[in-house]
């Protein structure tokens, strides 16, 4: 349970007491979710984020008692982002949730989309990732509908790989697209705003001081998504979640 529950500007606030905990809320949410979705529909559509804080989320998921709660069958599992490395590189996003969730629980092998990073040029993966979003997900207003997107948050606004000033932060037509990020110094490779904000749930996991302030500016602060990317994460017709310990939402206003 969190220690705190709170709505702030339309999003759900949930606050753990410290990471493993907060990190055990989200756990929780993710497998009702998925329980939920599976015994409605037979599927969970559900895209995962690379950074530090999910590498503790997929090795709470893949372990009991949340390894046993969760409906694996159904479980289609995309990425909101990828770096343009192949799959075995230790910065692969995929690499990094094989290692600590997928080779832990019953996926079947079929369900699990990665990017083609590291097959192909960053931008020809977009492409075929943008093919593949098209094809397997179902449609709500024209655009793929996931049931579930992870988003982590970095202390200069931006999530997923939608970086401050780049092209992506502007893209209107495309489900996914390619950037050579020079904050970074490498190409990244993302889903757009336009598909992220169409998922059923979308959940910011967020921990440490060192997210308080981006925290507090993305919730509280004036709207400048060319330099706080994550203020464009506004689902269409969804839920909001920040999952947040008590150092990352010490900033936010209660009340």
């Amino acid at each position: 349970m969190p220690t705190e529950r709170f709505l702030l500007n339309g999003a759900e606030i949930l606050v753990g007491a410290d990471v493993e905990e907060t990190v055990r809320i989200a756990a929780g949410q993710f497998t009702a979710a998925a329980r939920k979705l599976a015994a409605e529909k037979g599927s969970f559509q559900v895209a995962l984020s690379g950074g530090s804080t999910p590498r503790k989320l997929f090795e709470t998921l893949g372990a009991e008692p949340f390894r046993g709660l969760v409906p694996w069958h159904a479980v289609h599992v995309y990425w909101g982002d990828e770096r343009d490395v192949a799959p075995g590189d230790a910065q692969s996003n995929y690499g990094v949730a094989r290692e600590l969730l997928l080779s832990r629980v019953p996926v079947p092998a079929a369900q699990v989309h990665r990017i083609p990073a590291g097959n192909t040029t960053a931008v020809e993966a977009a492409e075929l990732y943008q093919r593949t979003l098209r094809d397997r997900l179902p449609l709500l207003r024209d655009l793929p509908r996931l049931d579930y997107v992870l988003l982590g948050l970095g202390t200069n606004g931006h999530t997923a790989s939608l970086f401050p000033h780049c092209p992506a932060l502007h893209e209107q037509s495309r489900l996914v697209t390619a950037d050579h990020v020079e904050e970074v110094g490498g190409w990244r490779i993302t889903l757009t705003a336009g598909v992220l904000n169409n998922a059923g749930q979308i959940t910011f996991l967020a921990t440490g001081a060192d997210k308080a302030a981006v925290v507090q500016l993305v919730l509280c602060g004036e709207r400048d998504t060319e330099q706080t990317p994550a203020q464009l994460i506004a689902p269409r017709q969804g839920q909001l979640t920040w999952i947040l310990d008590a150092t990352a939402a010490e900033k936010l206003p209660r009340g």
